[in-house]
């Protein structure tokens, strides 16, 4: 890909929109671009990875799996999302597997480029350590939700913790979210089942409506009556 094709894509990631054209000159001349097939494995538990990969397109998910082969996912990255963030600054050891779940695009700087330009913009290093932060509360909200016995109240937490406003929209198909919340697919339609007949939900489409908040708080608590 031509170097005027990357400083138009970095252009539009919000993590760089503070930067120079310059800056974003020299970044797109050290910066690769990869591509993902649906399905296709990106990094694989424990395998090294080096800088900083942004989705410039596509979804990917961040899991893994159990000794029994049982798989967990843990995030789901949509375009302009910076991830494999703890091997930026580390010796690029990956704790988890990365896959793409449609056909996805992925914007590499080399780590020497990024700590050159951390070095002359620390504003850069704050948005980093920002996101890195949301991903930490994320990940507490989770091992929260799953610790949770009951499913209905491992979904209410996710429900509550995504939506925003009373609105859920699912990017992602339901199988993946079984995987998030730890539930295999068809307990998942019972539950969302129960939860709208309840009146706590309603499905329409890909968007999950809240229509009793404090219900939905409550089987968070103490799962569904």
């Amino acid at each position: 890909m031509d170097t005027t094709t990357i400083v138009e894509i970095i252009s539009t990631l919000p993590l760089f929109s503070h930067l120079a054209m310059n800056q974003i000159e020299r970044l797109a001349r050290a910066a690769n671009i990869e591509t993902i097939p649906a399905g296709g494995l990106y990094f694989s538990e424990q395998a090294a990875a080096q800088g900083l990969h942004l989705l410039v397109a596509g979804r990917v998910k961040l899991f893994r799996m159990s000794e029994e082969g049982r798989e967990q996912t843990i995030f789901i990255f949509g375009p302009g999302e910076p991830f494999c963030l703890c091997s930026v600054f580390s010796d690029g050891q990956l704790p988890a597997n990365l896959a793409a779940l449609e056909p996805s695009t992925v914007l590499v700087v080399p780590p020497g480029e990024l700590e050159r330009l951390v070095a002359e913009d620390p504003g850069m290093l704050l948005m980093i350590l920002r996101v890195m932060s949301r991903r930490l509360k994320e990940a507490m909200d989770m091992i929260d939700a799953l610790s949770l016995r009951q499913l209905p109240s491992r979904l209410a937490a996710y429900v509550l913790t995504s939506a925003e406003g009373d609105v859920m929209t699912l990017s992602i198909t339901h199988r993946e979210l079984a995987k998030i919340i730890g539930a295999t697919p068809e307990a998942l339609s019972r539950s969302l089942r129960k939860m709208s007949e309840a009146g706590l939900l309603k499905i329409e489409g890909k968007e999950v409506r809240i229509l009793d908040r404090w219900g939905l708080e409550q089987c968070r608590a103490s799962g569904l009556a």
